[in-house]
């Protein structure tokens, strides 16, 4: 299980989820989504559903959640 993902919107990054001790705060990288700003979620998909209910629950085929991977994990 990743404890960072990029939720994205048709290849536009959006914003990124990362995992800490209490849930997963989301950080937004497109003002449209500031609202969210440092929201903390559940989970990362609970920050992705709210990402769609700002954007339209209609996009929710072109987007998508892309765990990341530290480099030391990746060895």
């Amino acid at each position: 299980m990743s404890h960072a993902y990029l939720i994205e919107i048709e290849q536009d990054t959006v914003g990124l989820v990362i995992r800490e001790a209490e849930g997963y705060r989301f950080y937004a990288t497109r003002r449209s989504f500031s609202l969210l700003e440092r929201n903390l979620f559940d989970t990362a998909s609970a920050a992705h559903h709210a990402v769609l209910g700002i954007h339209g629950p209609a996009d929710a085929s072109r987007s998508s959640m892309v765990p990341l991977h530290s480099p030391a994990a990746a060895e």
